[in-house]
């Protein structure tokens, strides 16, 4: 079930940041002309990092829906296939605690910085920070998506030595 609703997500936060990306892209470069004429475009460089945060944090779930976070693998993979499934599920397990302890800290900053504002477009900080608990709970989807697959593989191994037993 949440392989199915991560997969979902995937499409829209690749289109999302394809987006951003494209608009970083395009304002960082108006600017930058705009500035060699000698008009700069002063809430640009604050426009595009607050696009490039948006992106990155956006990222930070796809690079985990496709196993390309950092990772130590030397030792793991002297363990056969069952000690690997059952260490990767320990390893998500804490990852899902710290995702939802980030969930509840990035609710607390939105509280926090609710005041503050961006200074060059006056953009209050409470508009751009709901982006890490948002992209705290995808990854935490992702994270009970990948739980899944490792719970099933381990089934699978149950199974396949009650048939040899057999």
């Amino acid at each position: 079930m949440f392989n199915r609703i991560s997969r979902s997500i995937y499409h829209i936060e690749v289109i999302l940041s394809q987006i951003i990306l494209t608009l970083i892209v395009i304002l960082v470069f108006f600017a930058a002309a705009a500035r060699s004429m000698g008009y700069p475009i002063i809430w640009s460089v604050e426009i595009a990092k607050i696009f490039f945060m948006i992106v990155c944090f956006l990222c930070i779930d796809l690079t985990l829906k496709k196993n390309k976070h950092i990772g130590i693998t030397y030792f793991i993979e002297k363990l056969n296939e069952k000690a690997q499934n059952i260490f990767q599920l320990l390893v998500l397990i804490l990852m899902l605690v710290f995702t939802i302890f980030s969930i509840t800290k990035g609710v607390e900053l939105i509280h926090v910085y609710k005041f503050r504002m961006f200074n060059a477009t006056g953009i209050p900080y409470r508009y751009i920070m709901p982006v890490i608990p948002l992209s705290m709970f995808l990854m935490s989807i992702t994270i009970i998506a990948h739980m899944e697959t490792c719970i099933k593989k381990l089934g699978n191994y149950k199974s396949n030595k009650e048939k040899a037993e057999v």
